[in-house]
Formats: C-alpha cells, sequence, structure tokens
C-alpha cells in the first residue's frame, strides 16, 4: 500500500502487551458523525500503487448494517491496485488530538493486502499533517507514517492481518493521535475492545498546497493478488477532534 502514491515498509515484528488505555473524549471535543451517509465522497485508484482499479460506494446499505443504513466501499483491481476513498468533512487548523472511529464489515477479506484509515489536517502554516495508520498485511502489523522528505509506513509492535480478520461480522477499529505542531504521535489503537498503546510517531507535515483548515479522511483498501476485487461495509463512521 501507499500514502500519496508512497511505497509501504514491511517487516514482521512481535506483538506488544495490551494496556488498559483512557480512551474517554473530552466533553468538548467534535464529533463529526454518521460519515458514511455523506454524499460528498469521492474515490480513485491511487496512481502510486502497481496496476490498476475501478471502484464504486452505495449508500445507504441495509443489510449488512448496524443501523439500516451502511456504506458499502468496493473495488475491483488488478496487479495489486489500491482504491482510496476520501471526503472532506470539516474545516479546524486548531484541533490536534483526533480519533478515527468506525466499524467494518467483510464479506471476504482474504484479497485485501491492506486497510488504511487517515485523517489529514492543512494547519494555519498551509502545511498538511497526514495521520496515516493502517493493518497491514504485509507487514503483519498496524503500521504508522512519518514524513521524511515524503511519507513513510513503518510497522509498530501491535499485530494486524485484515486477512485474519473474521468474516461476516461487524469490527470496531479506533485509531487516536495527536500533534505538536507538525510532529504527529500515534498514541492507541483498539480493535473490537482490544487496546494497544503505540506511543510512536514524528514529523507528520508535508505541502500539499491544500485548503487551509481542511480535515480530510481516508478509507483505502489495497489489492493483494495479480487480479480480484474486495468490498467492505462501514458503519457509525465518526471522527472526534479536539
Amino acid at each position: 500500500m501507499k500514502i500519496f502514491g508512497y511505497a509501504a515498509l514491511m517487516f514482521t515484528i512481535a506483538a506488544a502487551p495490551a494496556f488498559a488505555a483512557s480512551d474517554s473524549i473530552p466533553s468538548d471535543a467534535q464529533a463529526y458523525s454518521d460519515l458514511v451517509a455523506s454524499s460528498h465522497w469521492t474515490w480513485t485508484h491511487d496512481a502510486k500503487t502497481p496496476g490498476s482499479a475501478v471502484a464504486s460506494s452505495h449508500y445507504p446499505i441495509g443489510s449488512p448494517s448496524l443501523n439500516g443504513k451502511a456504506r458499502e466501499f468496493s473495488f475491483s483491481y488488478s496487479n495489486k491496485g489500491g482504491e482510496r476513498f476520501s471526503l472532506t468533512f470539516g474545516h479546524n487548523t486548531e484541533v490536534t488530538h483526533f480519533i478515527y472511529d468506525t466499524y467494518v464489515y467483510f464479506d471476504d477479506p482474504g484479497q485485501l493486502a491492506n486497510l488504511e484509515l487517515d485523517v489529514n489536517q492543512v494547519i494555519s502554516d498551509g502545511k498538511t499533517v497526514i495521520f496515516a495508520f493502517q493493518c497491514s498485511g504485509n507487514s503483519g502489523t498496524w503500521e504508522y507514517s512519518t514524513v521524511e522528505g515524503s511519507p513513510h509506513w513503518h510497522p509498530s509492535s501491535v499485530p494486524c492481518n485484515p486477512r485474519n480478520w473474521t468474516t461476516k461480522q461487524w469490527h470496531h477499529i479506533q485509531i487516536a493521535s495527536h500533534r505538536d505542531g507538525g510532529n504527529v504521535t500515534y498514541d492507541w489503537v483498539s480493535f473490537d475492545g482490544d487496546t494497544h498503546a503505540i506511543n510512536k510517531g514524528g514529523n507528520g507535515a508535508i505541502d500539499l498546497h491544500w485548503s487551509p483548515g481542511d480535515l480530510n479522511l481516508n478509507f483505502q483498501m489495497d489489492g493483494d493478488q495479480e487480479r480480484g476485487s474486495v468490498t467492505i461495509y462501514a458503519d457509525e463512521l465518526t471522527i472526534y477532534a479536539w
């Protein structure tokens, strides 16, 4: 998988122990909720991934769903192509903390290499701060990104492989991160209530010439085979920011 077209690194790391994270959200946090319902989703083949991809997204989906209104993300690919679904969901240069909170459901994740869940924020100096995080079948871990000239992936010590997730079942994912200026720290990740500390990061700022204040999310899928298709459903997608 690639972030804005940059290659994933491939490592195998042992599991880190779980911890009891304090994942409470401040009462004054902004909740950007029900984002699957937005009519402003866009999608495109990540041109820097190999091969090609053609995608579609549909809403509302009654089944499977948690509340009768899920969103379907699907794509067909060749040569391990990737598809990036994106949504600009708000405008704020000041917030520094984010939780990406969503439920996902797979009919069959066997052809999925990576599931990437990002937040991007254009801060007051015009740079875009990238909070990029993914479950990577390549490294077998949750991976986080930093910008060192360009974005790069790093494996965490927390195992993850989307191809091992239970099919036809809703999974709850929460990713917490924050920034100090343009430096990003990935705080923790929770999968079906099993929470692990990350506490890793680095520079996340890059000049992409996006509009100041834009808050953007990505929901990206990368293929694992020479040719195939993947369908994922998402529900109750919310970004908390403060």
